[in-house]
């Protein structure tokens, strides 16, 4: 089944004219792709250029520790017992062989995985498996060679020709300095959990407290600027990835040394690893091919009880197995590399008019916020579904514009895989839930949708004095209230600025921010005060309802000023003959209309409590004087850690994430409803 994602223009005011990232290939003649980068994004402005005695000292320096370190190593080996190390060569046994060629697969499967977490960051749109492969050809070749990062790229350009070399240069540099992250969290971990050499416990807590700010940054400010660089961090999962692929590749690599020493040598793999750790840090800070010398003179040093003879010819049988061997296969393969065709574009463009058929059909007319927050369109056949990316998330909003939300999931779930992203449904409704839940997705009920049927709405009755008590202050207050033909841009700007002042920014991604444009799509109805507008509500509108999105008001609009434009628009809707408004969602307290009341239960006091924080026990009483019939909404994820990192990824950007505007055309701009 074919997967489309296509992308939906937002909608901008007048005055935002702002850059945005732009859907680009990263190879010249390729389809086209969804979004950039992690490294090296955009250049922020020139710097002048480093002397060049600098520029030769960065390159002769780890060339000058190499050799140092080769003629001490040549000095070292020079007083041992040549005989010795040949003799203990010769006694590596078949099993031992066997084992570290296990090892060593299992060490270069990792080190490919690298690759295939940063193709998926860089949306290069080639499989994980010829990822996988390339990387470890790449490493293979690259770590005999030297100059991991050149030779890298120049590896993975020749495997993946259409890739282009500046983006294999991105992936051989991106490689390289997570894998260096990892290790020295790795490392630092180790050097406090293992025993083994005296390892500073002061630098082990300062680089795990480093690699937690990163991972605090990386979820509260993935896009940050460094200098003259815009760098877009990865996502927690695929931080998590690099982590776990660097334990399980040093770990694999430190197992094969560790079966090829004789067995006159007795030592465990929790006290060799922290070891092996240390020496491969000081193989790759000296730069030569393989790392030959700091490695070995590393282990010498850190290992001064065992024999040297034998170490030595353990770390010969390990350089045979894990080096030459793979250097030879990668050379083979690079000498005939086999053709790999670029990958087809997973996205194609859209023009944003072409959906409006779409979502006047849609059931949730909620959906037309998506003409705002960046959203882009996944295709699975008959079925389509709104999603929006955050940093760490894949979420689909609400119910799907055709079709069912089982009949998306595998395709998000793989969608969410192909990016290093948190598959998430927001806001859908309990029959489409029902069917998530089948799918195998965990369920968390997060609102309630309320829902007016503008057919039977009365406000006569007990039920609803506080809604009569409201309205009769506003009439009394002299305010005028009436749907708008034509939009007070200006006038609602300021209503827009006034009310921000009070409330803070306004919330975004499934709810829509001030924006003339936006504005122009919607229904839309003003209250005025003494001549002045005072206050104004949008709706969205669809064949099957219309629905809530922005209530503004000034400080000083009198009591009863939104009670009264939301009664208009359900007299309006009840003269068209609809049978359904929603008023949007309400906060998911356990008891609504009482929501003020004293409950039992953590969930329950979580969610009074975040109800509490944003304001939403308030919004609850407002809606709740039109009595609405209440369908409750869920949020769904493939498991309850997902579901708490989507969450949290949500809310921040819902309360910290501006919307990301394009400039309009006069063909984005729909008449009013």
């Amino acid at each position: 089944m074919r997967v489309t994602r296509v992308p939906l223009p937002p909608m901008t005011c007048d005055w935002e004219r702002v850059s945005v990232p732009k859907y680009i290939s990263p190879q010249r003649g390729a389809q086209q792709r969804y979004a950039p980068v992690i490294i090296a994004a955009q250049k922020v402005a020139p710097r002048p250029r480093p002397p060049l005695w600098q520029q030769i000292l960065r390159q002769i320096a780890p060339m000058a520790i190499g050799i140092l370190g080769l003629w001490l190593l040549w000095h070292r080996i020079a007083a041992m017992d040549t005989a010795r190390i040949a003799a203990a060569l010769a006694a590596v046994s078949l099993p031992q062989w066997m084992a570290a060629l296990g090892a060593t697969g299992l060490s270069f499967w990792a080190v490919g995985r690298y690759d295939a977490v940063v193709h998926r960051h860089l949306r290069t749109g080639f499989t994980t498996r010829t990822a996988t492969r390339t990387g470890a050809i790449s490493v293979a070749a690259a770590q005999t060679l030297g100059m991991g990062v050149l030779t890298g790229a120049l590896a993975r350009w020749r495997l993946l020709p259409d890739m282009g070399l500046v983006t294999a240069t991105k992936i051989s540099t991106t490689v390289a300095l997570s894998f260096l992250a990892g290790w020295a969290l790795i490392t630092a971990i180790a050097g406090l959990v293992l025993p083994g050499p005296g390892f500073p416990a002061l630098l082990s807590a300062t680089v795990i407290c480093g690699a937690s700010g990163l991972v605090i940054l990386a979820f509260l400010r993935p896009d940050i600027r460094v200098m003259r660089w815009h760098i877009r961090l990865p996502s927690l999962s695929a931080l998590l990835a690099i982590a776990g692929f660097t334990l399980l590749d040093t770990l694999a690599a430190a197992t094969a040394l560790q079966v090829l020493l004789p067995d006159t040598i007795s030592i465990g793999l929790q006290t060799l690893y922290p070891v092996f750790l240390l020496a491969l840090g000081a193989a790759l800070i000296s730069g030569t091919p393989g790392g030959v010398g700091p490695f070995e003179l590393a282990m010498l040093t850190l290992l001064p009880t065992l024999p040297e003879a034998e170490l030595i010819a353990a770390i010969i049988a390990f350089r045979i197995v894990y080096y030459a061997l793979p250097a030879v296969i990668a050379g083979a393969v690079l000498l005939r590399p086999r053709p790999v065709r670029a990958p087809a574009a997973p996205v194609t463009a859209c023009y944003c008019p072409a959906l409006d058929p779409s979502l006047r059909a849609a059931k949730r007319s909620e959906l037309g916020v998506i003409r705002q927050n960046g959203a882009t369109l996944l295709k699975a056949g008959e079925a389509s579904a709104a999603l929006i990316e955050t940093a760490q998330t894949i979420t689909q909003l609400f119910d799907p514009l055709r079709g069912q939300s089982r009949d998306l999931a595998s395709d998000l779930r793989r969608l969410a895989r192909e990016t290093n992203k948190t598959p998430c449904v927001y806001k859908c409704s309990a029959r489409d839930a029902a069917g998530l839940r089948r799918s195998g997705m965990r369920l968390l009920h997060v609102a309630n949708e309320a829902v007016v049927n503008p057919q039977q709405f009365r406000t006569e009755g007990s039920a609803y004095r506080q809604l009569r008590r409201k309205l009769k202050q506003a009439d009394k207050a002299g305010v005028t209230v009436r749907r708008a033909d034509h939009l007070p841009l200006c006038d609602m700007a300021e209503v827009d600025a006034a009310w921000s002042a009070a409330h803070g920014t306004a919330r975004g991604v499934s709810m829509g921010r001030y924006c003339a444009h936006y504005l122009r799509g919607q229904r839309v109805y003003l209250a005025y005060h003494n001549g002045l507008l005072t206050g104004f509500v949008s709706f969205h509108v669809s064949d099957h309802e219309i629905c809530l999105d922005l209530m503004r008001a000034r400080a000083e609009a009198p009591d009863g000023t939104m009670h009264a434009l939301v009664h208009a628009a359900i007299a309006d809707a009840a003269s068209e003959t609809r049978t359904r408004l929603s008023l949007a969602a309400l906060p998911a307290l356990p008891n609504p209309e009482e929501a003020s009341s004293r409950r039992t239960g953590l969930i329950a006091r979580l969610r009074r409590w975040a109800a509490q924080k944003t304001g939403g026990l308030g919004l609850v009483q407002f809606k709740m004087c039109f009595k609405p019939h209440l369908e409750p909404l869920y949020m769904a994820a493939p498991s309850w850690p997902a579901m708490a990192l989507a969450a949290a990824d949500l809310a921040r950007e819902v309360h910290l994430t501006p919307t990301r505007p394009l400039p309009p055309t006069e063909a984005q701009d729909p008449q009013i409803s």
